[in-house]
């Protein structure tokens, strides 16, 4: 199931609500069901350095294929501006699985 995926930019100080979904085909016509699965996802910078990690409470279920990521202001002004790599992994409980993988940009802003 992995692919990669570059998620949308992040604004240093914006909110930011970032939508996952889980399907058993690509043409994402059946859901597979994640309930009971535990996720984390690591960005790193060009040296190996983890620059943020989204654990599985910030993973809330949104429905049984569906979990969102939510950050606050609060949490996106404390990342450092640049462009990382990033792999989201899954634990299914029968084994642990790079599902996703990609680059995300942490933008400054310009404006206050």
């Amino acid at each position: 199931m992995i692919g990669e995926v570059n998620l949308k930019p992040i604004k240093r100080g914006d909110t930011y609500v970032i939508p996952f979904e889980f399907y058993e085909d690509e043409c994402e016509s059946t859901p597979l069901d994640v309930e009971d699965y535990v996720f984390k996802l690591i960005a790193r910078n060009n040296l190996g350095v983890a620059q943020f990690t989204w654990y599985n409470g910030d993973f809330v279920v949104v429905d049984y294929y569906a979990r969102t990521v939510t950050l606050s202001s609060v949490t996106t002004t404390a990342y450092t501006a640049g462009e990382f790599v990033y792999e989201l992994q899954v634990d299914t409980g029968s084994g642990i699985y790079t599902w996703m993988q990609g680059y995300i940009e942490v933008q400054d802003q310009i404006t206050f």
